[in-house]
């Protein structure tokens, strides 16, 4: 199926103003972290809409969001782990999600919560504050079977470190998890990062294709690796394309762009799920870039986020 209008407009307009290619940084003098960091300030404020509740929480130094139903709610959660490259905090689109979450799980709880960030903090300072915030969401009485996370971006390589934590330490897995163009290979090894370097409008650049090699040498240098600290990149925790999955992880289902240069981290880790005998879904729409269901405003992100909570729904059997 071809893009539609709006979608290719987004797309036009994540080239022009989202573009984080390196090249194209170095040619603008971009300032990555300001410019990954200019959308949080606004709306700050969110009213949750007529029958729903919302309060933020202190955990620990952890600021997490509790949306949930007033009356008549389930004991279903829906975690969310927000995107932003390790770089950018918690905003604002996130939070309109909240609504559709929370009919999607029944009537459940839907929990955001605000992990620190590169520069300021590097690996593994957001695995710490996810764990801080899942352990306080337990001591609230929720059950680990009954959560579903959702993370995009970096918060689908943040969701992936979670089911790796809580299987490596042989606790309960949540009941499923979506992720959306999760960022899951640090060393840039799939073909995607070659095939779609120049259709895809957030990572790439127009031009000559490079080879595997000049790819490699460009993403190494990019600002947006400054999360790793001095961390190998090929330790599964960094990369979780690397990571070694059996039949005990939960059910996934997994979203990436067509154009993206991150497609191969998906599908990879769709593969390695299926080969431990785990339920994965993949889908993939054509001409679509990174993260594209968070955005919601145009036919191909209804459709992702349409199939996204019927997973949920059928997860939760509701």
């Amino acid at each position: 199926m071809a893009r539609s209008a709006l979608g290719s407009i987004f797309a036009f307009i994540a080239r022009a103003a989202g573009n984080v290619n390196p090249l194209v940084v170095e040619q603008k003098k971009k300032n990555i972290v300001k410019d990954l960091r200019s959308m949080e300030p606004l709306f700050r404020h969110y009213i949750a809409p007529i029958g729903y509740s919302y309060k933020k929480v202190d955990v620990d130094g952890v600021t997490a969001e509790v949306f949930k139903k007033k009356k008549g709610g389930s004991e279903n959660v829906v975690f969310v782990l927000h995107g932003g490259a390790y770089v950018s905090r918690m905003m604002f689109y996130y939070r309109l999600l909240n609504k559709r979450y929370s009919k999607a799980s029944g009537g459940g709880t839907v929990i955001h919560y605000d992990y620190r960030c590169a520069p300021e903090a590097t690996y593994p300072a957001a695995l710490d504050d996810t764990m801080k915030v899942w352990d306080w969401m337990l001591s609230q009485g929720f059950k680990a079977e009954n959560v579903i996370t959702v993370g995009d971006s970096a918060g689908g390589h943040l969701s992936m470190d979670l089911l790796m934590k809580l299987h490596d330490t042989g606790r309960t897995q949540p009941r499923a998890a979506v992720l959306m163009s999760p960022w899951l290979d640090m060393t840039a090894s799939g073909k995607s990062y070659v095939e779609n370097y120049k259709v895809d409008p957030v990572f790439g650049i127009r031009g000559k294709t490079p080879s595997p090699d000049e790819v490699k040498t460009l993403l190494m240098k990019s600002e947006l690796y400054m999360w790793l600290g001095d961390n190998d990149r090929t330790d599964p925790y960094i990369s979780p394309v690397f990571a070694e999955i059996d039949n005990t992880y939960p059910p996934i289902w997994v979203t990436a762009g067509g154009y993206e240069m991150l497609l191969s981290d998906s599908e990879r880790l769709v593969e390695n799920f299926r080969k431990a005998g785990v339920e994965a879904h993949l889908f993939v729409p054509e001409g679509m870039f990174h993260a594209y269901p968070v955005y919601q405003l145009f036919p191909e992100a209804q459709k992702g986020l349409k199939l996204i909570c019927e997973f949920i729904k059928g997860k939760f059997e509701v």
